[in-house]
């Protein structure tokens, strides 16, 4: 065994596709520094190339770890010809100990049989930078200089190279933190984070100093009420900001009024994540970028790191699985009537009608409906005074678009269903909703997708915050409706959930405060709870078995309460998908405790998927 550390990784190297990434970024500071790799397959001899460089000089750059390197030099430069390029200068890296003659020999070689110049790398001369003016290397190829070797910390080697950003927190922090590491990697940063870091076995307390002391670029400390709680957490800022106060960019999170930050903290502007994460990180990158300090990764790496890191990379099976939308598909007559009345109806009268029957004012004297009224109505008796028309085949209907009227009726019919079936409309929020029953919390019995009888329920109580600060509330389900038409004509609605939230006493919360309550009470529900509640609010309105229909006839409207459904190919794989969950369901935790940005549409309704899966 070689007794340099240096020497006898690169002796051991096979991965070829290792030692190209480490020339690449070798050569890159060893004045080559507009080098384009290009690796893969079909590079035609070449590993990587520079077309233009400040002199005007073509270079071809080729890797090796054979040990056959003149055989694998005059194949390269004999590729290189046949495909035509004309390079100025050839430059070769193995990883084999090349004697100063052998070395001569080889420029003469190309020189001779090619034309071009060659700069040859061999172990010898890799090693003279790795182990000088590119030490940083070695910490960033630990696929190559692995232990014991080169010893590592939290999966990542303590070789000095500044040139991560570290993220430290406490575990009630876990889900801001993963969230921040992440969006950094995204954005081509290279980060280690805490709560994600490989620690069994090691003091996380002491890895985190040695990673300050070797690697940080930059020091984040996620404060919280918790983490200033943590006197290790804040002997670790300490050591940053006296190793540098330009190294520490602290993170604000939910922090209590009556805690204060350490003196060296409170001279520093903090990242504030406390009202908004896509702030602070906004803060966290203006703070990065002002300092000079650029992503070290391409996107597309970075976006692969930051995914590796949150998802398994096989998320898929190969066996189909259906698939349902909350899409319910719809039977709307092909006809309307014109209906002309004797007097325009006072608001009163208005209001009244529309809890039984689907209109749409055209004007003072005309409605338009797919249906007549209710023979009891205050219209009276409508012998002769309504008309029939197909309104497909009409653009216009009283100078309303004739579509946009077909939509208004199609929502208030549903509207009428909602009555009919006893939701409750609120003035507040412009929509229905359901309600108890009586002193008990509504359960309502659906049938699954799969067949399986079953109940969910579409009111409860939740609480929200802790100890003291702890409060009661009560939320209830209810139907957003919106209605397509697709280029063969048929109707389907889409309906979303919308959470209506209240004190125990019925009164509406608002503000920001609803938001709040609303995280509280969805943040466990993922695509299999969601399409629980959407069963059961929809079979809550049915009429008849398996369809919700208001009318008579052939000018009823009918929509189905069977999701649509599709057969997909492939699958996902439930089990290998579990940590993202958790994951998940971390942050929706974290953020049902802060002031965060309103997640909701302008109805009020909660972004949740539109696609869901069978459990």
């Amino acid at each position: 065994m070689s007794a340099d550390a240096i020497t006898y990784c690169l002796e051991q190297l096979s991965d070829y596709r290792q030692f190209e990434r480490l020339c690449s970024a070798l050569l890159a500071n060893a004045g080559y520094s507009t080098i384009d790799p290009l690796g893969g397959t079909g590079d035609e001899g070449r590993d990587a190339i520079i077309r233009s460089d400040s002199a005007g000089r073509t270079i071809c750059f080729a890797y090796t770890v054979r040990a056959d390197w003149r055989i694998k030099l005059r194949s390269d430069c004999k590729r290189v010809r046949e495909a035509n390029h004309k390079p100025d200068i050839f430059v070769f890296a193995c990883t084999e100990v090349i004697a100063a003659s052998e070395k001569d020999a080889a420029v003469k070689m190309v020189k001779e049989d090619f034309g071009w110049e060659l700069d040859l790398f061999d172990l010898e001369r890799l090693r003279v930078q790795l182990s000088g003016p590119q030490r940083h290397l070695l910490a960033q190829h630990q696929s190559i200089f692995v232990p014991p070797f080169f010893p590592q910390r939290g999966g990542e080697s303590i070789a000095d190279s500044h040139d991560t950003i570290l993220i430290d927190h406490v575990a009630s922090d876990h889900a801001i933190a993963a969230w921040l590491s992440r969006r950094l990697s995204l954005s081509g940063f290279r980060t280690w984070c805490r709560g994600t870091a490989p620690l069994a076995g090691e003091d996380a307390d002491e890895t985190v100093r040695t990673l300050i002391a070797h690697r940080a670029n930059r020091y984040l400390p996620i404060l919280s009420t918790g983490s200033l709680a943590d006197p290790l957490f804040l002997e670790r800022c300490a050591i940053a900001t006296a190793r540098s106060p330009d190294l520490v960019i602290p993170c604000k999170g939910i922090i209590s009024e009556d805690w204060v930050l350490p003196s060296r903290l409170t001279k520093l502007v903090a990242a504030d994540f406390s009202s908004s994460w896509r702030e602070g990180l906004n803060a966290v990158l203006n703070a990065l970028s002002s300092s000079g300090i650029r992503p070290s990764l391409a996107a597309e790496r970075g976006a692969q790191i930051a995914l590796r890191d949150f998802l398994p990379s096989q998320v898929t099976v190969a066996k189909p699985e259906p698939v349902f939308a909350n899409v319910f598909a719809m039977t709307v007559p092909t006809a309307m009537l014109d209906i002309s009345v004797q007097q325009p109806l006072t608001m009163a009268e208005r209001y009244e009608l529309s809890k039984r029957w689907a209109f749409y004012t055209a004007n003072e004297y005309t409605l338009i409906a797919f249906d007549l009224p209710p023979s009891d109505s205050c219209l009276g008796d409508l012998t002769g005074r309504y008309s029939e028309f197909s309104w497909q085949d009409t653009a216009l209907v009283h100078g309303h678009p004739t579509i946009n009227v077909a939509k208004s009726l199609l929502r208030r019919t549903l509207d009428v269903a909602c009555e009919i079936t006893g939701l409750v409309f609120c003035h507040d929020r412009k929509g229905y909703h359901f309600t108890r029953n009586g002193e008990q919390e509504l359960a309502q019995a659906i049938t699954h997708v799969d067949g399986q009888k079953t109940t969910v329920q579409l009111t409860g109580k939740r609480t929200k915050g802790f100890g003291e600060r702890a409060s009661e509330f009560r939320y209830q389900l209810g139907p957003r409706f919106r209605f397509d038409r697709d280029k063969q004509g048929h109707w389907t609605a889409v309906i979303r959930l919308y959470v209506r939230v209240t004190t125990l006493e019925g009164a509406m919360f608002e503000g920001k405060e609803i938001n709040q309550r609303r995280k509280v009470v969805t943040k466990s529900w993922w695509n299999k709870q969601w399409l629980a509640r959407l069963l059961g609010v929809v079979q809550g309105l049915e009429t008849h078995p398996g369809k919700v229909s208001v009318g008579n006839g052939r000018r009823a409207v009918t929509m189905t309460t069977a999701p649509m459904r599709w057969e997909c190919p492939v699958g996902l794989d439930v089990s290998a998908l579990t940590d993202a969950s958790e994951v998940g369901q971390e942050m929706a935790l974290y953020r049902a405790h802060q002031d965060g940005e309103d997640d909701t549409d302008g109805a009020g309704v909660p972004n949740h998927p539109a696609i869901l899966t069978t459990p």
